[in-house]
């Protein structure tokens, strides 16, 4: 679909639909980490007991269990997970971000963990809406052009 011939053709609303399915998935699936990871309450993690496992891509990455505790020493948290915090077994505490108190995961501050599934998220937008405005365009001096001509 060119900018100047930009007909909205059923495999262009197809295209649409299924960018759009993208983008919703993809945020979805980053939505709550990186709210944690923007607005999550700093604290240490201190690792009990640590191993190696599959994700579900089989990648290999490291998965302990152990204790939060906040910062501001608000609150502390006596099980839970983190994954993909640690290189190795840690020695002592880690700084990390939970979403609260109820927490039941522990991530690692920061954003470029998420740029990825952002960027996948941020394409499954930027097509959608271009071939939204292109083809909206296109129908609006269509119209102009009948109108006139009439």
């Amino acid at each position: 679909m060119t900018r100047r011939n930009a007909e909205l053709r059923w495999r262009d609303i197809i295209s649409i639909t299924v960018g759009l399915a993208i983008g919703i998935c993809a945020f979805s699936l980053a939505g709550p980490r990186l709210m944690t990871k923007l607005t999550g309450v700093e604290g240490n993690f201190r690792a009990e007991q640590c191993r190696w496992q599959k994700d579900y891509d089989d990648v290999r990455q490291r998965a302990c269990v152990g204790t939060f505790t906040a910062a501001d020493g608000s609150f502390t948290i006596g099980r839970i997970a983190a994954e993909d915090l640690f290189a190795t077994d840690p020695t002592g505490p880690v700084a990390s971000r939970v979403s609260g108190p109820s927490a039941d995961e522990a991530v690692r501050p920061g954003l470029m963990s998420l740029a990825p599934l952002l960027g996948i998220g941020l394409i499954g937008f930027a097509f959608p809406l271009w071939a939204l405005i292109a083809g909206t365009r296109d129908l609006l001096a269509r119209r102009r052009r009948r109108t006139a001509s009439a």
